[in-house]
């Protein structure tokens, strides 16, 4: 429940940053795309207390308001690229609301340095 120190990461194709403010505001035009786990929020709560036991129950007493409140002020889902939606069999990905092409992102970092790197 704290940061750790900063660290550098080795540049990879892909960088997947997952979490509640992974798609917030002030991150999103640095995105290259955002994927929404389409779930209820009382579904994905309940598996949050069921994964983490009674010992976390007093965080997630605290953390369904306070997510509640993140994405009342800064919602997430409708600028996402894709939905991701359990199935019985998998998961079902379809596009999101923001799913038009955006020409001012790029996929890689490769991209933005162009084809000589």
């Amino acid at each position: 429940r704290r940061f750790d120190a900063p660290r550098v990461l080795p540049p990879a194709p892909v960088v997947v940053i997952e979490g509640v403010g992974a798609g917030r505001r002030a991150l999103r035009p640095h995105l290259a795309r955002l994927c929404w786990m389409d779930r209820g929020d009382e579904e994905s709560w309940r598996r949050g207390r069921r994964r983490d036991g009674p010992a976390q129950a007093g965080f997630w007493d605290g953390w369904t308001v306070a997510e509640a409140r993140h994405f009342t002020s800064d919602p997430s889902r409708p600028f996402a690229d894709a939905l991701i939606r359990e199935e019985p069999t998998g998961y079902e990905v379809v596009p999101g609301p923001a799913a038009a092409p955006r020409k001012d992102q790029t996929l890689t970092q490769g991209d933005r340095l162009g084809p000589s790197h």
